[in-house]
């Protein structure tokens, strides 16, 4: 082997080792990129997932507000209770035969017999001003008090307001159907209408943007 032979030999070598190691440089510079882009993208992903939660995950945060699950709770006991009075004035409205629609009276008579039905009675009455007086003070309450659950209040505030309108709501009713004597309506309304007002006091006191 001559000498040119021998040195084009270890040329081609050491173009090989060169060739080989900026290959494996180039290798390790985009493995360190693919995982700096792994680790933003997931980052990323992170920030976005924190930023903006999925559905399911919103369903959960609400569930685990207690005062809200609280609030779901007392709105729909006096929600009940005053679809019970709309059905109790229904009821006595047929059982008492005394209607406010002439086309109500068409299965109890005819032309003037029938117009004797068109009448109003006193239980009938008490039992719609009960139903009336429910969507006076209940719808107020709804709105107010979803809007004062969701503004973060203690628990045992939250519960001591729900359970004290709810309470006033009934003693109200069984105030004007027994009937009791005033002041028992009367004080069993404004303390129902101050847990309404002292809810809208708060959230505009502690949650205000204007």
């Amino acid at each position: 082997m001559n000498m040119d032979t021998l040195v084009k030999g270890n040329g081609k070598h050491a173009d090989n080792n060169g060739n080989a190691g900026l290959r494996h440089k180039n290798m390790m510079f985009w493995g360190i990129i693919d995982v700096q882009i792994i680790i933003a993208t997931n980052g990323i992903d992170k920030v976005f997932q924190e930023r903006f939660p999925t559905k399911a995950e919103k369903m959960a945060d609400l569930m685990d507000n207690k005062v809200l699950m609280a609030f779901a709770s007392y709105a729909t006991i006096v929600l009940s209770k005053m679809m019970l009075m709309s059905t109790a004035t229904a009821f006595f409205r047929v059982k008492k035969k005394a209607f406010a629609n002439p086309e109500d009276c068409a299965s109890f008579g005819k032309g003037e017999n029938a117009k004797k039905y068109l009448r109003t009675d006193e239980s009938v009455e008490r039992l719609r001003r009960v139903h009336l007086n429910d969507l006076e003070n209940i719808v107020p309450f709804l709105g107010i008090g979803l809007l004062y659950s969701l503004s973060g209040p203690d628990l045992s505030t939250a519960l001591l307001h729900f359970r004290i309108f709810v309470g006033a709501r009934i003693y109200h009713t069984m105030a004007y159907l027994l009937p009791l004597p005033q002041p028992n309506r009367g004080l069993a309304f404004f303390v129902g209408f101050g847990v309404t007002f002292s809810m809208a006091y708060s959230l505009l006191r502690n949650k205000l943007y204007l």
